[in-house]
């Protein structure tokens, strides 16, 4: 079976070139801090009934974690991203609010990673509109603006509803603060994930092997997602996160108790 998280962004000529930038040279460095946000809906963008259940987003019969749950997917799997998809060790929601049927319309947790990395991730629906991120690097910065649709600080919302072309730029810094645009050709982040995931089943029906990257990347993605939203719904607590290996299964400690599962509470209920 061939996985293929459905993250757009991930597949964008942009994010290649960000990754070189990261990962395949050493003009930046090690990855030290992250700071990643999604928010909307502030300044009546979205309204009161809509925060109030009117939408899947802030319905926990529909989603069981409200806004973390969707919105919240970007700025954990920018985090998740620049540091290599390695799982952090420890994870707290600083901040929660909760609508009046118990789902979460305001998020903001801080995690941090083996080696002395840490990150900050907020997501909300009450909020105006951030799609954002910075990595915070040894020898500088780079940082995106424009992580979901691609369409820069335009206003321009077109990319939530339809096909669209974008992610031209992003930005790189140096140690001293100052800042450099790189352009990269835009494209169809929709196209893009598919030809991967074609040429990934290609790859497997002329007798490869299964590409097995995509489903580390939902589930790292998603066990982060887990633990912010359990620390959240417990007031806040530090929620754990122990595995030795790749192969082994994530473990949570939760106020001295320890889970080979994150637990299950319905918490609506």
């Amino acid at each position: 079976l061939q996985w293929m998280d459905g993250t757009m962004w991930y597949h964008s000529n942009r994010t290649k070139a960000m990754e070189e930038k990261l990962f395949q040279s050493d003009c930046l460095g090690k990855v030290k801090r992250v700071s990643a946000s999604f928010t909307w809906g502030g300044g009546g963008l979205v309204d009161r009934q809509w925060v109030e259940g009117g939408n899947g987003r802030t319905d926990p019969e529909r989603e069981a974690m409200g806004m973390l749950g969707d919105s919240g997917h970007y700025p954990i799997s920018a985090v998740a991203w620049a540091f290599g998809w390695e799982l952090p060790t420890n994870v707290r929601a600083t901040h929660t609010k909760l609508n009046s049927l118990g789902a979460i319309v305001e998020c903001e947790a801080t995690l941090c990673f083996p080696g002395g990395g840490r990150a900050v991730i907020d997501t909300s629906c009450l909020l105006p509109h951030r799609s954002q991120f910075e990595v915070v690097c040894e020898k500088g910065v780079l940082k995106v603006d424009d992580l979901v649709g691609g369409q820069g600080r335009s206003g321009n919302f077109g990319a939530y509803d339809a096909p669209f072309v974008g992610s031209s730029s992003f930005v790189v810094g140096d140690y001293l603060g100052k800042d450099k645009m790189v352009q990269v050709e835009p494209c169809d982040h929709v196209k893009s994930l598919v030809t991967e995931f074609s040429n990934c089943v290609q790859t497997v029906k002329e007798g490869g092997k299964i590409n097995m990257e995509w489903s580390k990347r939902s589930l790292v993605t998603h066990t982060i997602m887990c633990a912010i939203f359990e620390s959240a719904m417990r007031g806040g607590v530090n929620i754990e996160l122990k595995g030795e290996s790749d192969n082994e299964a994530t473990q949570y400690v939760i106020e001295g108790e320890t889970f080979n599962d994150i637990p299950t509470r319905i918490w609506n209920k």
